[in-house]
Parts: structure tokens; C-alpha cells; sequence
């Protein structure tokens, strides 16, 4: 049964060959980082996550997160980025959790697990009311919110060329 649990050293395999595969689609969170440096260093990058989630050494703009990965046995398959509060920017996009599954692992009922399970987290950490934005051509992000209770609130026009981000709410009691 697949998990949401701490980055580790554990999925260092899987978690690189997914990074090579969110590459190959231009995935933004991926994008700059580089496989051969992961791999000499990947506590390193393990030990990054965790600190970002205390808050340490965040830029001014960036508010304290907790990034899960979703894994089954020793795959990664995806990842859950809880924002611990929203910031003026997050209000407006990006909102408290994001999430992503690796291409390979696409249209097997993940993402709506992911971001299940994110909710989980995100109501430990005293969250009532989730804020989540997804671009609104993005059908399958739109289907999985609104399979966890997100309802539509707005959809913000992001300027030319740029896809709108529909903005969803979603209570947690």
C-alpha cells in the first residue's frame, strides 16, 4: 500500500530515475536540479528538505514546508509539498499543498491518494480550511481536488500566455 513518509536516502534509485522523467516534461520543480550532483550527494539533498521544513535558511518569500514523498516498498512515486501557512503570494497561487506523480506512475489513482493523504497532514498541523490552485487546463488536477472536497472559489487570469489557476477550498473537520 502505498505511503506518504519523510525523504530518505532509501529511495535514492527510484527518486532519481522520476527526476529524469519529470525532466524530460519540463516540470518547473525539477528542472534545475542535476542527477549526477543528487547522486554524489543525495543526503545532502535529503537534509535540505528537512530543513526547509523547519524554516531554515528559507528566502523571505518562502514559508515553512514539509515535502512527503509517496512511495510503495522502495519506489517513489510522487510528492506532497504541505505549506505550513500561507503567505500573501500563496494566497493568491500556490495555496497550502501541492503535488506531483511521476510520469511512469500517471493515471493509476496516486495523485487523488497523494493528495489525500496530504490532507491527512495537513490536519495534524491544525490546517481547518486548505487552499489549493491547480492551472485550469489541467483537467486531471481539477478531477483529483475536487474528488477530495475542493470547491471552486475563483480562477485568476495569470497574464498572456500563461494558463489561469483555478483556486479551490477544501474544509477539513
Amino acid at each position: 500500500m502505498p505511503q506518504l513518509v519523510l525523504p530518505s536516502a532509501k529511495y535514492q534509485a527510484s527518486f532519481l530515475q522520476a527526476v529524469t522523467e519529470y525532466q524530460a516534461e519540463q516540470l518547473a520543480h525539477y528542472k534545475p536540479l542535476k542527477v549526477e550532483e543528487l547522486a554524489a550527494d543525495f543526503s545532502r539533498y535529503v537534509d535540505r528538505i528537512k530543513r526547509e521544513s523547519r524554516g531554515d535558511g528559507l528566502p523571505e518569500d518562502q514559508v515553512p514546508h514539509t515535502e512527503y514523498w509517496l512511495v510503495e516498498g522502495n519506489e517513489f512515486i510522487g510528492r506532497v509539498n504541505l505549506r505550513h501557512h500561507l503567505n500573501s503570494q500563496l494566497q493568491q497561487v500556490g495555496g497550502h499543498i501541492s503535488y506531483d506523480v511521476r510520469p511512469s506512475q500517471r493515471r493509476k489513482g496516486y495523485g487523488k491518494l497523494a493528495l489525500e493523504l496530504g490532507l491527512a497532514k495537513a490536519k495534524e498541523l491544525g490546517i481547518e480550511e486548505v487552499l489549493i490552485t491547480c492551472d485550469v487546463n489541467n483537467i486531471g488536477s481539477g478531477k483529483i481536488i475536487q474528488a477530495n472536497g475542493g470547491i471552486l472559489q475563483d480562477i485568476k487570469p495569470m497574464g498572456t500566455g500563461k494558463p489561469d489557476k483555478a483556486k479551490y477550498k477544501i474544509a477539513l473537520k
